[in-house]
């Protein structure tokens, strides 16, 4: 009975509205904290990193960024821990001796 009368007064309290611009203004700030967490992990990775693999991992943050700017900020925190983990992982294998070459 207590249960009923508990889901009667919660379903019965309006909704509160959600705020667009505060909304737009959090998913910003996350969007700006995971790409600047990216690009920490892409200077790690640097000095490790081949030179396609300089050239893929600036392009891609730059990409982060302007879609962080422009685009879909969920989208950019998401492709930015990817980004990070790829980075992770070029930096690990400098540990890894490289395979002499002929």
């Amino acid at each position: 009975m207590r249960v009923l009368l508990a889901l009667t007064l919660l379903l019965g309290t309006p909704a509160m509205a959600c705020d667009p611009d505060a909304m737009d203004l959090a998913l910003s700030e996350i969007c700006a904290a995971a790409t600047e967490g990216a690009a920490e992990a892409v200077q790690a990775a640097l000095p490790s990193a081949r030179a396609g693999e300089v050239a893929d991992l600036e392009s891609q943050l730059a990409s982060l960024r302007r879609l962080c700017a422009e685009g879909d900020p969920a989208v950019a925190a998401r492709d930015a821990a990817r980004l990070a983990r790829l980075a992770g992982r070029i930096e690990a294998r400098a540990d890894q001796p490289r395979p002499a070459s002929l």
